[in-house]
């Protein structure tokens, strides 16, 4: 099987190495190229994804993102409906996003920052903290595992899906509850999936209905958040902070309001990142099973988007 890989941000020579070893695999192309593709059969791809390279690709049979996001293959015109898209699940994303998450609950809750001006100041001084109700907005792969381990370390944890789930310890709320979901928090969590229903989903209503002095951390997706919105009601004292790990333009302009704005902790899309030593054992399952003709793990709904 020949493959296509297409990544401005990433080396591919990880990549390239790796599925080398397979061999299943027969050539191994890296976007651009002038070379002809018309044996490619799978589109390995994290974003953008030139203009062009689809029609270059006629015999292609599968598309897989290079990490767990797909939303840039969702919302590209470029992107054939009736081609299966898969994403990558990799343990290592799940506890390195449960990582970051983690840290970042327990250093808002210890007063982290003020600790740090303090020591700026040679000032001594023991802060107290309370227990935390942190909610968790998606319980998918990611959200789910998150939200086990944030209950195993003793917060009180809520979480919000659109379909009801059931997660031992968690408060687990539905499409039909985000109100109630909502007004039960200390700190929230975004990890939905972006879809044209979630796309501004944290803007001024959403996030009024939250209590006030709660703390937000979007991990998920830039494009989630209403920006205006954010820095209007951390002005306003209804939010407390927020740790933003992802924005609508990466990276962020330098003139961006997050960088300056005191009640903002930004962090350049760190919280999880795709290993390709762990991630390439994903997708040389699923060389196999497209040979083979079996159904490809981690198949991306459509429909939902997700």
């Amino acid at each position: 099987m020949d493959i296509l890989l297409s990544t401005s941000v990433w080396d591919p020579k990880a990549w390239v190495e790796g599925l080398s070893q397979s061999e299943l695999v027969g050539k191994i192309y890296v976007w651009p190229t002038e070379e002809d593709l018309s044996n490619v059969q799978a589109l390995f791809v994290w974003k953008p994804l030139a203009e062009g390279v689809i029609e270059k690709l006629p015999n292609l049979k599968w598309i897989s993102s290079l990490g767990a996001g797909v939303d840039h293959l969702m919302t590209d015109p470029q992107i054939p409906r009736n081609i299966p898209i898969t994403r990558i699940v990799d343990p290592n994303l799940t506890t390195d996003m449960t990582n970051y998450v983690m840290m970042s609950v327990i250093m808002h809750q210890r007063n982290f920052r003020l600790l740090q001006q303090n020591q700026q100041k040679s000032h001594w001084e023991r802060i107290t903290y309370n227990k935390l109700r942190v909610g968790v907005m998606g319980l998918g792969e990611l959200g789910g595992h998150l939200a086990k381990q944030l209950y195993a370390a003793g917060f009180e944890v809520s979480g919000y899906s659109r379909t009801q789930k059931q997660i031992e310890g968690v408060k687990c709320y539905d499409e039909n509850q985000l109100d109630t979901f909502l007004s039960e928090l200390d700190v929230l969590v975004n990890l939905l999936p972006i879809t044209p229903k979630t796309v501004g989903i944290l803007n001024y209503e959403l996030l009024s209905k939250t209590p006030k002095g709660c703390y937000l951390i979007n991990v998920a997706r830039g494009n989630h958040l209403v920006d205006n919105d954010l820095i209007k009601l951390l002005d306003e004292n209804h939010l407390s902070g927020a740790i933003l790990d992802v924005f609508h333009q990466e990276p962020l302009p330098n003139d961006h309001p997050f960088w300056a704005h005191k009640k903002i902790t930004v962090t350049p899309h760190v919280a999880s990142v795709t290993s390709p030593e762990s991630a390439l054992k994903l997708l040389k399952e699923n060389i196999d099973r497209l040979v083979n003709e079996t159904p490809l793990l981690h198949q991306v709904d459509l429909n939902r988007g997700y």
